[in-house]
């Protein structure tokens, strides 16, 4: 072939193939060649003349025959190679149309689908009906949000998202075009996908998945994989939007209602539209969010409450904090429903706020009309918590811990509260012998509703042990905790601040959401809040 192309004459091969071996097998032929192309010209055409007698001879006559109908062969070449190149282009523009028309049907069904009340199902079913393949959706956690099967597909077993990412070299979306992922033993999987991100403003929403069944993958399935996952990532967005506005109206609601501001029947038809029961029965939770993002945490601790406790969660949030209304089980007791908001509220705080104090107050349960005065109540609890705790735990009460005793703590002066403890309480806060056996006792005698056999049971000593130590408190402090009901407020009050304070010899509440650290003492503790050496009896006094 090179000689035929640096040659004018015809070149002639006995015996050998173009490629220079030896034709020493079945099939041999003569072989001739003729340069059609002037010398120079491009491209360069060969005309290769074979017989397959191996013994013919190309005589004198053919060569000169050749090289006279050179041109008229160069000329027929260049005609052919015209009309060739005529024909592929006729075909790529007939190719280019009939893409530019299944794009156009594809845009046309993604368009109608964008309308349907389950728009990103209606995507994910047009684009499988186009394709004629199996197409899934899965958000960025490899859930499935939507699937579909064209009706000659029969049943297809899907692999996970996790699998088809394996293939998947990036692992990541960078942007969103579609990848054709290959079948067999290095990716792991049977069938070809195409794997489309679905990313919308740069924001990453999750996977679009063609699978190669029952037709092999084609161009327009790329592009149907392209535009459907455009769309429904605009969907996300549009979703999100949505989402925020009836959270906005949610939380506007749930501003109303505590405040009273409005018509209960008014709140009633707002929420209707919105699919919230205003007539229901609701705890409110009041969250003190002094190192939180309000923003984010509202919505964040409104979800987690709702998944956990498998009942509607209203939030609103304000300069101070988050609060909460979670709705009452008919079926559950008040008592019991107050139980479990303050666990559920345990259990967020620990799973969200770990490293961030978290201070909650919870109320009884109350009807619409009383959800003024369940904010008033909770919010006592937690400037409580806020002013005698610790800050290094999490604390949650509510209202029912306290009592009335509330009223008292969060709007009375901190060092009239302390001098108030020591006058009741302090000849058994200065570490005096027996003394730590009396503040149980006393603790036990107050959550057994003063009852002596219970009090002794939780002790775990005799009845007339609980008599003679509430005797001993008598005559230390000039208290009559068993016969008098003034004392009784009063010391139960000082017990109250104390056990607030994390009182190393007093049980705290823990059991209700107070998680204290060991070995930790109150900020700005007074001399009554920890043990000391010295002291004795006190005269008799019986504060107001």
């Amino acid at each position: 072939m090179r000689r035929a192309l640096n040659s004018s004459d015809a070149v002639h091969a006995s015996g050998r193939s173009l490629s220079g071996t030896d034709l020493d097998g079945p099939g041999i032929a003569r072989v001739g060649l003729l340069r059609l192309s002037d010398d120079g010209e491009a491209p360069a055409r060969l005309l290769v003349l074979t017989d397959a007698d191996p013994t013919a001879e190309f005589t004198g006559r053919q060569r000169t025959t050749l090289l006279t109908v050179r041109t008229l062969l160069d000329d027929a070449a260049t005609t052919v190679l015209a009309t060739e190149e005529h024909h592929r282009r006729w075909r790529d523009l007939e190719q280019s149309r009939q893409l530019a028309a299944e794009r156009t049907l594809v845009d046309e069904h993604l368009d109608d689908a964008v309308t349907a009340v389950d728009c990103m199902s209606a995507i994910v079913r047009a684009c499988s009906t186009l394709a004629g393949k199996t197409v899934l959706l899965f958000d960025r956690r490899g859930r499935t949000i939507a699937a579909a099967t064209p009706d000659t597909a029969g049943h297809v077993a899907a692999p996970a998202l996790t699998d088809i990412l394996r293939a998947h070299s990036a692992g990541t979306a960078t942007a969103p075009d579609p990848v054709v992922l290959a079948a067999g033993p290095t990716t792991g999987l049977t069938r070809r996908k195409i794997l489309t991100p679905v990313i919308e403003r740069g924001e990453h929403f999750g996977w679009l998945v063609i699978d190669e069944h029952p037709s092999p993958l084609s161009p327009t399935d790329e592009y149907a994989a392209a535009r459907s996952a455009r769309r429904i990532g605009a969907q996300f967005l549009v979703q999100r939007r949505i989402a925020r506005v009836a959270w906005n109206a949610r939380s506007s609601l749930t501003r109303q209602l505590v405040r009273g501001t409005g018509a209960l029947d008014d709140l009633a038809a707002g929420g209707e539209y919105l699919g919230v029961n205003i007539h229901a029965q609701r705890v409110l939770v009041y969250v003190l969010a002094s190192h939180h993002d309000l923003a984010h945490s509202e919505r964040v601790l409104a979800e987690w409450m709702e998944r956990d406790l498998g009942v509607e969660v209203l939030s609103t949030r304000g300069s101070e904090g988050i609060l909460l209304l979670v709705e009452a089980s008919e079926n559950v007791g008040a008592v019991a429903t107050v139980a479990k908001v303050k666990d559920a509220l345990a259990r967020a705080a620990n799973a969200l706020f770990r490293a961030q104090e978290f201070i909650a107050g919870v109320s009884s349960v109350s009807e619409p009309p009383a959800l003024a005065r369940a904010y008033r109540e909770a919010r006592e609890v937690v400037l409580c918590i806020d002013r005698f705790t610790g800050r290094s735990f999490h604390r949650i009460l509510a209202v029912d811990d306290l009592g009335p005793a509330r009223l008292f703590l969060a709007h009375g002066e901190i060092s009239a509260v302390r001098h108030f403890v020591d006058d009741v309480l302090g000849p058994l806060l200065r570490g005096a012998p027996g003394t730590v056996d009396l503040l149980r006792t006393l603790q036990c005698w107050f959550d057994t509703a003063r009852n002596v056999r219970g009090s002794a049971q939780r002790l775990g000593v005799h009845e007339n042990t609980v008599r003679l130590r509430l005797a001993r408190v008598h005559a230390l402090t000039g208290l009559d905790v068993a016969g008098d009901a003034s004392d009784q407020l009063s010391v139960q009050t000082a017990l109250l601040v104390l056990r607030l304070q994390g009182h190393p010899v007093l049980d705290t509440h823990a059991g209700n959401g107070i998680t204290a650290e060991a070995d930790t003492e109150p900020e700005g503790a007074q001399p009554h809040d920890r043990a000391a050496t010295g002291g004795g009896p006190a005269k008799e006094r019986r504060p107001a």
